[in-house]
């Protein structure tokens, strides 16, 4: 996986029929590769670097015909792995691109592993390991927001952040083993003397850590259950919301047998709705309703916000109030359907009701049949996502649970070694969990992770990325 040597290629747009298709190639013999086997229709002696070249891919042997493109090379260091790179910018069929791809790995290049045009960018230096998996994130972002977070974090954002940390956490070890080597060094520092430089440490890690949670649901999406009893409304509820028939209704019960999953983006927020059948417990049901209602309730243990449907025709029924029983607040947001069958007036004395009996809950009265109160319910579902992260024009800088389990450990080493030095003990004592904390920010950047660990990243990739 971490063979850097060979030169690769591989198809780099998706799979599919489309107006272009991208060959890529990396590696010392890309220009030799794309000198046998493309012709410019303006012949020149040499290849100028970063220009679009009109031509014919032939097969190098027998010069058939595979396609008229545009190719291009990019000599190293100036191209995304920092080696030579060629591309051939082809019709978009699927064939044409096979066969393209099959004469250039006949003409000396490999199949590229998955991530890997990423991954030599990553250790020839063009990015570090968090720049690299924003690569990926960009790629696959649900959301414009998702995806704005993901370039930032592309663009140093995060790094930007991280190089101080490693910085000062590099300088306060070189000191500390100075003091071990020669313990009557001046500039040996002293327990008091780390102390603030430590504590100043931690809160820069706490800092990013602030926004965390925020950021990995916009980069991996908010899961989210519609819950209730049996014609509440659920299913109008996931069309309305979707803005198509995905779900059946009809007026008899057990219509949603089976989970129902959807995405929907919320003003950039990702959503993923799962669509529950109705919780019921009555004699006679079905072994598919039986089933259906099982997995109704492992979906709505494993959500982070569940939205509990109600009839707002009629007061809480049974199966709400059991719900709520076993839902918190923050987790919650009560959700009052059918008001298109009631007066403003008898909409009002409903809401106060339910208000009167749960206090501290979010509630929103909506139609799902009409779509009144919906926009209501989008913005409350986004309040309460981001709840604890309301500084304004600040972003989240961490997306990735990799990133933020490594910055925890991080914070888990320096106050240890806060307390061996609030203690009294040396700092000699410390260094070993200051060694842990700069190790454990260096898997997030990559200068301390490990193979096993960067090959499990970048098979995740897409090949050609």
């Amino acid at each position: 996986m971490l063979a850097n040597e060979d030169t690769i290629a591989a198809i780099a747009t998706p799979v599919g029929v489309g107006g272009v298709g991208i060959i890529r190639i990396s590696g010392a013999k890309a220009p030799l590769i794309l000198s046998l086997l493309f012709k410019r229709y303006r012949d020149e002696e040499v290849w100028q670097s970063h220009r679009l070249y009109l031509g014919q891919v032939v097969e190098p042997q027998s010069g058939v015909l595979l396609d008229e493109a545009l190719a291009v090379l990019m000599r190293a260091p100036h191209s995304y792995t920092r080696q030579q790179v060629a591309e051939l910018h082809c019709h978009g069929g699927p064939a044409v691109l096979a066969q393209v791809l099959a004469v250039c790995l006949k003409a000396g290049a490999r199949l590229a592993e998955r991530g890997e045009f990423t991954l030599r960018a990553f250790l020839n230096g063009a990015l570090s390991l968090d720049e690299a998996e924003a690569v990926a994130d960009l790629a696959g972002a649900k959301t414009f927001k998702a995806a704005q977070l993901a370039a930032a974090q592309l663009q140093g954002a995060l790094s930007s952040r991280l190089i101080p940390l490693e910085q000062e956490l590099l300088a306060i070890l070189a000191q500390v083993t100075v003091g071990v080597d020669f313990p009557e060094d001046a500039d040996a520092p002293t327990a008091k003397e780390l102390l603030p430089r430590l504590t100043a440490l931690m809160q820069m890690i706490e800092e990013l850590l602030a926004g965390a949670d925020i950021g990995r649901i916009y980069r991996e999406g908010l899961a989210a259950v519609l819950a209730g009893a049996s014609n509440v409304g659920k299913s109008s509820l996931l069309n309305r919301l979707l803005q198509t028939e995905r779900a059946i209704v009809t007026a008899e019960p057990g219509a949603t047998r089976d989970l129902i999953e959807e995405a929907l983006n919320v003003d950039g927020l990702p959503l993923l709705l799962t669509d529950t059948a109705g919780l019921r417990q009555e004699a006679g049901l079905t072994e598919a309703e039986t089933q259906g209602i099982k997995r109704s309730r492992a979906a709505l243990a494993a959500a982070q916000l569940a939205l509990i449907v109600t009839d707002a025709t009629q007061g809480p029924d049974e199966t709400a109030r059991a719900l709520l029983r076993e839902r918190t607040m923050q987790n919650c947001l009560l959700v009052l359907n059918k008001t298109d069958l009631l007066s403003a007036k008898a909409i009002k004395a409903r809401l106060q009701e339910y208000r009167e009996q749960y206090p501290a809950y979010t509630i929103v009265a909506l139609s799902a049949k009409t779509g009144a109160g919906i926009e209501e319910l989008l913005a409350k579902i986004k309040e309460m996502a981001l709840a604890g992260f309301t500084e304004p024009g600040r972003e989240p800088l961490l997306h990735n649970i990799r990133h933020q389990q490594a910055l925890q450990k991080a914070k888990t080493c320096l106050e240890e070694a806060l307390q061996t030095l609030s203690s009294g003990h040396p700092p000699d004592i410390a260094a070993i969990d200051l060694e842990n904390a700069y190790q454990a920010l260096g898997e997030i950047s990559g200068k301390t992770v490990s193979e096993e660990v960067l090959a499990n990243i970048f098979a995740n990739f897409c090949v050609g990325k």
